[in-house]
Order: structure tokens, then sequence, then C-alpha cells
């Protein structure tokens, strides 16, 4: 496993906590629900329909999530490996190491 030291330039230090990561995720989702929720809500024809919808919704937003959260550790492996010739696996990256990453995806993705 790393040491978050080594990425003192590259993560801002006030930033990386389990409990922001998990605030920034949460108000990501809850975004991202808001505005599926408003495309369902038009869109739904029936309760059964409305339903399914609902689920489909929940499943994209997890895998949305999961795809900013991923390409947030690449950024990070990528700078780790541009400034310090050394290379981190994405998988090795925490988390809440990104979390100041997945604020400014969130956003581009939000804004797409």
């Amino acid at each position: 496993m790393i040491n978050l030291k080594q990425f003192h330039n590259i993560i801002p230090v006030d930033q990386c906590s389990r409990s922001q990561f998990a605030a920034q995720r949460d108000k990501l989702a809850k975004r991202m629900r808001t505005a599926g929720h408003e495309a369902v809500t038009v869109a739904s024809r029936s309760s059964e329909a409305a339903r399914r919808d609902e689920v489909s919704l929940e499943r994209d937003i997890e895998l949305r999530l999961q795809r900013l959260i991923v390409r947030a550790k690449g950024i990070v492996s990528e700078e780790m490996l541009v400034r310090h010739q050394r290379e981190i696996p994405v998988d090795e990256i925490p988390d809440y190491a990104v979390t100041h990453l997945l604020a400014q995806l969130g956003e581009q993705e939000l804004s797409v």
C-alpha cells in the first residue's frame, strides 16, 4: 500500500479524509439523483415504469460515481508518474485521496 505523504504535492492534505470523501460522494449522488428524478418524472408513463426507471437511475448513478472515482485515481497515478517518475497503480490509491478531483470531475459530469 502507498504512503499518502508521497502525494503531498498532488493531493491537498486538508481534503484527504474518509468523511470528506463520503460527504463529497453523497453530495454528488444527490445532485445526480435530483437531475435524474426530473427526467424520470417527465418520462414515466405508469407506476411500474416509474419504479423500473427509478431502479435503473440508481444503478446508473452508482456506475457513474465509480467511473468518476477510477478516473480521478488515474489522474493522481499519472501525476505521480510525471512528477516523481514513480508509478502508483490505481487500485492502490485510496478513494478518499481523490476527494478534490471527485468534486471537479463531478461538476464536469453534471454539466454535460
